[in-house]
């Protein structure tokens, strides 16, 4: 057991920190993904799933896979992204021990990892898990890119060409992977045999990268789906210290904040954002000095934070945790790296090493609460849903002949459409005043632009604890708007 203590520790970690997860049902887009799951296998759940503008082939048939084995059995999703949490983290420890990182910091590393709240979004949603399986290919491929520096043999090679290839077919953030291969080979490689290692590893990521697209391009034959969602603007600066500021200390104007700093003193939540800020320029000043001037390993994991960054920046779209899965990776090696310099800076000085793992501790702890708090947030929501679900059903509207459904007054984060989807095969669109994307939306002015449209709708308004269908009630409120109006 002593061989392994480090592992076991790392691994109680993740369970103490995301155990609470089994008590989760499935959320949001997930309900989507089993949707389509539910109609059978097809071609576009292959290439796509739910959204036009990805290519995840390899996730979606692993995904297929689990949807056999578990079927609507939340806890095992569950219970299995957990599970690869975990080995991801053991997996880093046993990486860096592996780069000659010392086994302190090694171990560092892989509780910060363990124990990161950012990280609940890609536990906590079931597809999530394509960033736990993306940072299972980014490592081990570099560890097979290791073996091929160190020995130059063909079979070292061919494992990490098949690795690092099969890896850009998981999610798209993997597209960055070849350049982040030929920095580590740059870094790594003896002098007397640079050139040769580097060409063939150039070779390998052009060649994957020139397969991946030709199949997406051949395969997902849609125009302009892409720069539909990603494109460059002003918002790639802004997206860049956004993400940064989400990594170091999350914003309170943040949805998933809002609810806790909106009962704050405005006093407090302008500390709360002026730390966030501070924190967000602390840390990207420090990962662009660890690049220049930090050893080897830690360089190119300062770099690898700026790196698996770049695929989320183009995305005009709110900050989301689940991008910050694969940079927290480097964010766990620079502050391992940090606590382990402290730690011998104060081996002499047992009372302020004490102090420091108390600190340590207690902020794991913390982190770990965080992410309690949150899953049984999740949960509220959760079962919210499946209460207005119930609500929508008891009413006994006929939705399948709606164009347009219009939810007044929803609360805090609960969203229904994606299981309006799955539990009644609805498929028009939803507009709700709580929209994630778009909220708050005036359902009121919604309605008239409807009714002008002619297409059939229902109404639902959530009041004293229930959606109720108030159709009636909003068109006849509509006219007498309309009325007044007219007579001014």
């Amino acid at each position: 057991m002593k061989n392994i203590r480090d592992e076991l520790t790392i691994g109680m970690a993740g369970i103490v920190s995301y155990t609470i997860c089994l008590v989760n049902n499935f959320h949001t887009d997930d309900w989507l993904v089993l949707f389509n799951y539910s109609n059978g296998f097809s071609w576009l759940e292959f290439l796509s799933m739910e959204n036009l503008g990805r290519f995840r082939p390899l996730t979606n048939i692993l995904l297929y896979f689990r949807y056999l084995a578990f079927g609507e059995n939340a806890v095992w999703y569950y219970a299995l992204n957990i599970a690869l949490h975990i080995a991801i983290c053991i997996l880093l420890y046993r990486f860096l021990l592996k780069m000659g990182v010392p086994r302190a910091t090694s171990l560092f590393a892989g509780l910060i990892f363990a124990v990161y709240f950012q990280h609940y979004e890609a536990v906590l949603w079931l597809y999530g898990t394509i960033r736990i399986f993306a940072a299972a290919f980014w490592i081990l491929s570099l560890w097979a890119l290791r073996s091929y520096i160190l020995d130059g043999r063909p079979r070292s090679l061919a494992i990490y060409a098949a690795v690092s290839t099969l890896g850009l077919f998981v999610v798209e953030d993997f597209v960055v992977a070849p350049l982040g291969f030929a920095v580590f080979t740059l870094i790594f490689a003896e002098r007397n045999y640079l050139w040769k290692r580097l060409m063939p590893v150039a070779m390998v990521g052009a060649a994957g990268l020139t397969v991946y697209f030709a199949l997406r391009a051949t395969l997902i034959v849609r125009p302009q789906i892409v720069e539909d969602y990603y494109y460059f603007g002003p918002h790639v600066i802004t997206r860049l210290g956004a993400y940064f500021e989400w990594m170091a200390l999350p914003p309170p104007d943040h949805s998933y904040f809002q609810k806790l700093s909106s009962h704050l003193s405005p006093v407090i939540y302008n500390i709360w954002d002026s730390l966030s800020f501070a924190c967000m320029l602390g840390l990207m000043a420090y990962s662009i000095f660890l690049i220049f001037r930090a050893p080897r390993l830690v360089s190119f994991f300062a770099f690898f934070i700026f790196l698996t960054l770049l695929p989320a920046l183009p995305l005009n779209y709110k900050v989301t945790s689940r991008n910050i899965y694969l940079p927290s990776i480097g964010l766990s090696v620079i502050l391992a790296n940090l606590l382990g310099r402290i730690v011998e800076r104060f081996k002499a000085r047992q009372s302020l090493k004490r102090l420091f793992y108390v600190g340590s501790g207690a902020l794991a702890v913390l982190s770990a609460i965080s992410i309690w708090v949150t899953s049984l947030e999740y949960r509220k929501n959760q079962m919210l849903v499946a209460s207005m679900i119930s609500d929508i059903r008891s009413s006994g509207v006929d939705l399948i002949n709606c164009k347009f459904v219009l939810l007044d007054h929803m609360p805090g984060r609960a969203i229904i459409g994606p299981t309006m989807i799955y539990r009644f095969g609805y498929i028009n669109d939803v507009v709700a005043s709580n929209d994630p994307v778009y909220g708050p939306i005036d359902i009121g002015k919604a309605l008239r632009e409807i009714r002008l449209t002619g297409e059939p709708f229902e109404v639902f308004d959530y009041r004293d604890g229930h959606l109720v269908r108030v159709t009636d009630e909003y068109i006849l409120r509509d006219a007498r708007q309309s009325g007044r109006e007219i007579s001014k």
